[in-house]
């Protein structure tokens, strides 16, 4: 590696020693280091190109028997994972079912509270008696209720009006 005195040396002070006529430094020639041979340099490989494409493969049943066996025993391991994990993930799809019905269920209770709720507003006293006045309903006279008692032997609900008040 240069430095900046061997690079003005090279210039300023080759002149400099011309001018003194002082003999350059002879280095002494050593050979040059031997690097190791690399492994199988020496060989040629020649490659022939080869068409395999006429050839057939001769049928060999020992290698489709255990090619077959392979594939089953594959088939049977796969069969055995999965019915082992099958019943952690019906667990698993079930507690979804669970969830989801649980909070269906909380669903419903909510609504039936409000229904509660509105049948309780509508079915109040005062709305009642509300809505009477606006259609002009009258409270009925004593002899138009007829009590129907389920241990009298015409216990029917009568459809028609009774004989004595239609006058």
């Amino acid at each position: 590696m240069a430095t900046w005195a061997s690079l003005v040396d090279r210039f300023v002070g080759v002149r400099a020693l011309e001018l003194d006529r002082v003999e350059p430094v002879a280095w002494p020639r050593t050979d040059a280091p031997k690097l190791r041979p690399l492994a199988n340099e020496d060989v040629y490989f020649f490659v022939k190109r080869i068409d395999n494409s006429g050839v057939i493969r001769a049928a060999d049943p020992a290698a489709r028997r255990a090619c077959s066996r392979s594939a089953v025993t594959g088939f049977l391991a796969a069969m055995l994972i999965i019915a082992g994990l099958l019943p952690a993930a019906y667990n698993t799809m079930s507690g979804f079912t669970l969830e989801r019905l649980r909070q269906e269920q909380q669903a419903l209770k909510q609504q039936e509270a409000v229904l509660n709720l509105e049948e309780a507003q509508l079915l109040s006293p005062a709305r009642l008696e509300k809505l009477a006045v606006e259609l002009k309903m009258v409270d009925p006279a004593p002899q138009q209720v007829q009590e129907i008692s389920a241990t009298a032997p015409n216990s029917e609900a009568r459809n028609r009006m009774p004989e004595d008040l239609r006058r």
